[in-house]
């Protein structure tokens, strides 16, 4: 079994696997519990694997983020919906999207978290700028 076999499924029985340094973070369903030792017998490939795809991962929120998101103090965003658009915008360019877990490591990365979502960030199409007031003959 390859560490990519091995994180797939782990992922695939509902559990997570995510990178703190050169540490790997699990949550893992019992069921899957097994995988745990298939893990620590291939920890540096695992490493490997997860890094990659974080690294994957990171550049395709990016460009997710630059093309369908607005960035501003003022914004939030719910990662329920946040992450539903991002998904959608990966089927969209034919690549499979990440994890719903990844997406929340990357975002956590440099946001931060507010309840179920992230100030800062939020869906372009949901973010208005408050108008400065309307101006008329009058004045």
């Amino acid at each position: 079994m390859t560490a990519s076999d091995i994180v797939q499924q782990i992922e695939a029985a509902g559990g997570v696997l995510a990178l703190n340094g050169n540490r790997i973070q699990y949550d893992v369903p019992k069921a899957a519990g097994a995988l745990l030792d298939a893990v620590r017998v291939h920890r540096g490939e695992v490493l490997e694997v997860l890094r990659q795809r974080q690294e994957t991962a990171r550049e395709h929120v990016s460009r997710w983020m630059g093309m369908r998101c607005t960035q501003s103090p003022q914004a939030w965003g719910a990662k329920k919906f946040l992450y539903r658009d991002f998904a959608a915008w990966c089927r969209e360019h034919n690549e499979a999207p990440d994890s719903r877990g990844l997406f929340s490591v990357i975002l956590d990365e440099s946001l931060e978290g507010d309840g179920g979502g992230w100030r800062g960030l939020c869906l372009a199409m949901d973010f208005t700028v408050p108008s400065a007031g309307a101006i008329t003959q009058d004045e």
